[in-house]
C-alpha cells in the first residue's frame, strides 16, 4: 500500500466509550423513539464526538435508499413504508436532546412520485413538528434532489428550514462511477433555485476519490456560480471493501490550499478538514453567515 492510500493518523478516531454517560444518553434518546441516524446509517467518523455532544443527525424516511451511490453505507433495498409518527418522534427527540441547532436528513425516495412528493411531504411533516415542540430551535436540512420537482422543493421553501443544504458530494467527471442515479447539474440547479428564492444553502463534497486539485477548484466556482453559502469539504473514507476504493487520501497542507483557495475566491464559508462531512460543526457554520 503507497503512502497516498494508507490511512492517516488523523483520520483515526476513537470508539465511544461504554461509560460515557453523554453518548449513552443519546442512544437511549433515540432507541425509545425508534429513530435513525445518518451517524449509524453512515458509519460517520464523527459520531463519537457528535454523541458524546448531546446532539446527531436525523434520519428520516426510513433508513433504505432507493439509489445507489458507490460510496455510501445507507442500505440500497425495497424502502419500507413510512412511518407517520416518527416526524413527532424527532420532535420529541430534539425537545429530550435540548438541542438547539437540529439537522434532519433523509435516504433518497425516488418511489414516492405522487403528489409531486419525493419525500417532501414528510420533511415538511417533520419541519412543523419539531417547531411545535421546540419553537426557538433552528433547523438544517440535507435533502436529495427530489429529481429537480419545482413542486416539491416549492413546499420546503414554504416550510422555511433556516439552512438548505444539498450535497454535490463529487465532481462532475466522476457522477458515472459514483453517482449512477444522480445528475451534477440537477444538483447546481437545485441549490440555485433554493437560493433564489431566499433561503441559506450549503453543499459538500468527498475527497480521494479520483479527483485532481484543478477539478477540486472548478467544482468550488461551480459552487460559487449559484451563490452558496456554506460548503463542506472532508475526506472519503471506505466503509466496506464493497464501496468505491480510496484513491487517495489527501494531507493537512492540502486541506488548507484548498480552504485558502474557497477563502480567496468566494463568498462561501467553508468547512475544511480530513473529518469534515455534511453536518459536521453545522451550528458554527450556521453562526458564521
Amino acid at each position: 500500500m503507497s503512502n497516498s492510500t494508507r490511512l492517516p493518523e488523523y483520520l483515526k478516531t476513537k470508539i465511544a466509550s461504554v461509560d460515557n454517560k453523554e453518548y449513552k444518553f443519546v442512544r437511549q434518546i433515540l432507541k425509545k423513539n425508534n429513530l435513525n441516524t445518518v451517524c449509524d446509517g453512515a458509519r460517520c467518523p464523527n459520531k463519537c464526538e457528535c454523541y458524546s455532544s448531546k446532539t446527531a443527525t436525523f434520519l428520516i424516511l426510513g433508513d433504505t435508499c432507493t439509489r445507489n451511490c458507490a460510496f455510501c453505507n445507507i442500505s440500497q433495498k425495497t424502502p419500507l413504508n413510512i412511518d407517520n409518527d416518527e416526524p413527532y418522534h424527532v420532535a420529541l427527540a430534539v425537545k429530550e436532546l435540548g438541542l438547539e441547532y437540529c439537522v434532519i436528513t433523509s435516504v433518497t425516495r425516488d418511489d414516492l412520485r405522487n403528489n409531486h412528493d419525493f419525500g417532501s411531504l414528510h420533511y415538511v411533516k417533520t419541519i412543523d413538528e419539531v417547531r411545535k415542540l421546540n419553537p426557538e430551535v433552528k433547523i438544517e436540512i440535507l435533502t436529495p434532489d427530489f429529481k429537480g420537482d419545482k413542486v416539491a422543493l416549492d413546499r420546503i421553501v414554504m416550510a422555511n428550514p433556516d439552512i438548505f443544504n444539498h450535497n454535490i458530494e463529487t465532481i462532475k467527471r466522476l457522477y458515472p462511477i459514483a453517482r449512477q442515479m444522480a445528475d451534477y447539474d440537477c444538483t447546481l440547479s437545485v441549490l440555485n433555485y433554493m437560493k433564489s428564492k431566499g433561503l441559506k444553502t450549503k453543499s459538500g463534497f468527498m475527497l480521494g476519490l479520483g479527483e485532481n486539485m484543478d477539478e477540486i477548484k472548478y467544482l468550488i466556482m461551480d459552487l460559487n456560480s449559484v451563490n452558496l453559502d456554506i460548503v463542506t469539504v472532508g475526506q472519503y473514507i471506505q466503509p466496506s471493501k464493497k464501496h468505491l476504493q480510496v484513491l487517495k487520501y489527501y494531507t493537512l497542507e492540502e486541506y488548507k490550499e484548498i480552504e485558502e483557495f474557497i477563502k480567496k475566491n468566494t463568498k462561501i464559508y467553508p468547512i475544511v478538514s480530513p473529518l469534515a462531512r455534511s453536518s459536521y460543526r453545522a451550528y458554527e457554520a450556521y453562526l458564521a453567515i
